[in-house]
């Protein structure tokens, strides 16, 4: 369940300062992806530990079916499904079970922060003009911030962050975060889609 816990907060990366201050655009597009009827966030994220593979579906405001696997090291696709407060996970195949309420009370209250309110960090992002990623236009941010390494000590690295925001639809589309030491190498990427008619219910217990 800890992976799980974790991994929700993935939308809500905290960031520093930058040379330009863009700010107002990409809380906009986070916030019209906000007040879509559903969305899904699609990411991968690498550190020392390997890859981790999460795909988020929401429904806001309190619906969410997580799915996550690890590339090694874990023992198959860990499942989690909050609605309306409560919440079931289904651990690798095991079949679903509701989850302690304290627990389920606390993933919902990390959906309310870091999904459904604005965020309440201070991010200040560059304007980039258009960008192209893997043969699209995007319109491009970036900021720089400071990324905790993952090597078990407090120390962090300068890290880079890049929201690619869809010129048609004007909500963000990929969230990619480098290194700056290494920006050819991906620790964050994020897909986002709008997913219309996506309902989540209860599991069949």
């Amino acid at each position: 369940m800890r992976n799980i816990a974790l991994a929700i907060s993935a939308l809500a990366l905290t960031s520093a300062s930058a040379a330009a201050d863009c700010s107002s655009e990409v809380n906009d597009a986070f916030a019209k992806l906000r007040k879509s009827a559903a969305f899904r966030m699609e990411t991968k994220i690498a550190n020392s530990a390997g890859t981790l593979t999460m795909s988020n579906d929401y429904v806001l405001p309190n619906r969410m079916h997580q799915s996550v696997t690890m590339e090694t090291g874990a023992p198959g696709k860990m499942e989690m499904i909050l609605v309306d407060g409560k919440a079931w996970s289904n651990q690798a195949n095991a079949g679903w079970a509701e989850v302690p309420a304290d627990f389920a009370t606390k993933i919902a209250q990390q959906m309310k922060e870091t999904v459904v309110d604005a965020p309440k960090d201070e991010s200040k992002y560059e304007c980039l003009g258009d960008v192209t990623l893997d043969g699209k236009t995007y319109t491009g941010y970036r900021t720089v911030r400071d990324q905790q390494k993952t090597d078990g000590t407090n120390a962090t690295e300068k890290a880079i962050q890049t929201v690619y925001v869809d010129k048609d639809l004007g909500i963000p589309a990929r969230n990619i975060v480098t290194l700056e030491k290494a920006p050819d190498k991906r620790i964050f990427d994020g897909t986002f889609s709008l997913q219309e008619g996506l309902k989540i219910e209860p599991p069949k217990l």
